[in-house]
């Protein structure tokens, strides 16, 4: 049976709760549950100015992340229930589906706290064109199989008639999901690169009221899975590097927060953005590739940005197909690998060599374009490669502010003549002894 979310006023701002209803947690390790839910009847514009996790108690261990969608369609009572495995596409009925690729409400990951937007901006809710539902995708992690667990948890979210002067939004940049990303075993470290194309945004970009058009960057989320150890984006204007939008160098699966950026960064149209993840596979015995299993990979980065964008790409990512293709030609020449879909790497029993390792590290390292993937409202663009960004000015490496070692030879210089007066006053005691 479905029940309303629950709408309550709270001082200056209403609340309102988009939870799951007392659904069991699978036994297996990993889980993507996907709910609907009917958004709050809200008759005017509003913004919402925060939202935090809403966990149920006693299931903090099993609650991992959560993203929340805008749901457009023709929804029926029978789509609003317990839900589906999100990853169980051929259940899912596809007016859900189509959710995917829609406007992102809200991520949180463990460890994060409340998500507060900045004075300027906030998420409109209320308006004409906000949807009529909501959908909830919760990262479940169950590694011992509990089986019985009910849970009931989400996210709440505030929001205020005192409108703000921006809309705000969320896009994702980075490596799609995808079975080509490929990270070898026994690796202390392993960079994964994924562009988001100034060829995706350039036309959405010019439509904003900026004065320099594009969009202003708040916050960030950065997102990997248990192999990742660092994470970062990168900004690049006409080949000239500009400073980083985020990074975080001691990333921690177990403590994901939201970084709010100690300054705004404007993105304008025809720059593109570089998501970099550094993984180690030491614990590997096998092939680690992307997926969205806790032990499958991800390389993301959620950036929060005003003002929104309405036919901005929900998720501007992409893959290289090339140096998987080229590896496999070279090393396993009877496999087929013509899918896009499925990478006949993965599942395989295979003995990681140096030399392969090296071979398939030269592939990446000398790839020369890249296929784009930018999702909005379930469109994306003609299936094609465009070439890596060049980059003709790099950014200055930062100076260090810690204190710096002392000059060797000034080093040696003391040492020396801590030696000599170390002999002198030993003659002079020897002289009176």
């Amino acid at each position: 049976m479905y029940l309303p979310n629950l709408v309550y006023k709270r001082e200056l701002s209403w609340i309102f709760l988009l939870t799951f209803l007392q659904i069991t947690i699978p036994k297996k390790h990993t889980t993507y549950w996907c709910s609907l839910i009917k958004a709050p009847e809200i008759k005017a514009k509003h913004h919402i100015t925060k939202f935090e996790p809403y966990i149920q108690e006693g299931n903090e261990g099993f609650v991992h992340h959560f993203l929340v969608y805008e749901c457009h369609g023709d929804f029926n009572d029978t789509h609003y229930g317990p839900g589906w495995d999100c990853m169980d596409g051929a259940n899912m009925p596809p007016v859900i589906v189509k959710c995917f690729f829609n406007n992102v409400l809200a991520v949180w990951g463990v460890g994060g706290e409340a998500f507060y937007f900045p004075l300027k901006a906030g998420f409109p809710v209320g308006t004409g064109d906000s949807p009529s539902s909501y959908m909830l995708e919760l990262h479940y992690d169950n590694p011992e199989g509990i089986v019985g667990r009910k849970d009931s948890s989400g996210v709440r979210f505030y929001y205020t008639s005192t409108l703000r002067q921006y809309d705000a939004g969320i896009f994702a940049v980075g490596y799609k999901v995808s079975p080509y990303m490929i990270i070898p075993p026994k690796q202390e470290s392993w960079l994964t690169v994924g562009y988001c194309a100034k060829e995706c945004n350039q036309q959405p970009f010019n439509s904003t009221k900026l004065p320099e058009k594009g969009i202003k960057v708040f916050a960030a989320f950065l997102h990997t899975h248990l192999q990742g150890r660092a994470t970062w984006t990168k900004h690049y204007r006409s080949g000239v590097e500009l400073p980083e939008i985020a990074r975080d160098d001691n990333y921690d699966f177990n403590f994901q927060d939201i970084q709010v950026l100690k300054k705004e960064v404007h993105v304008q149209p025809g720059d593109d953005l570089v998501h970099f993840c550094k993984y180690q596979t030491m614990d590997r015995e096998k092939l680690v590739e992307g997926g969205s299993s806790t032990s499958q990979e991800m390389c993301l980065d959620f950036l929060f940005y005003y003002p929104l964008v309405k036919k901005l790409f929900a998720s501007c990512s992409s893959i290289q197909f090339k140096p998987v293709y080229n590896f496999i030609d070279n090393h396993f020449p009877s496999l087929n690998a013509t899918s896009f879909r499925r990478n006949p790497l993965v599942g395989k029993d295979i003995t990681w060599s140096e030399e392969m390792v090296s071979d398939l590290r030269r592939e990446y390292d000398e790839a020369k374009t890249f296929t784009p993937y930018c999702y909005m409202f379930g469109h994306k663009p003609p299936f094609k490669t465009l070439p890596i960004p060049k980059i003709t000015k790099p950014l200055p490496a930062a100076e260090s502010k810690c204190p710096q070692p002392e000059d060797p030879e000034s080093n040696s210089s003391l040492v020396a003549a801590s030696h000599a007066l170390v002999l002198c006053l030993l003659a002079i005691y020897m002289l009176f002894w």
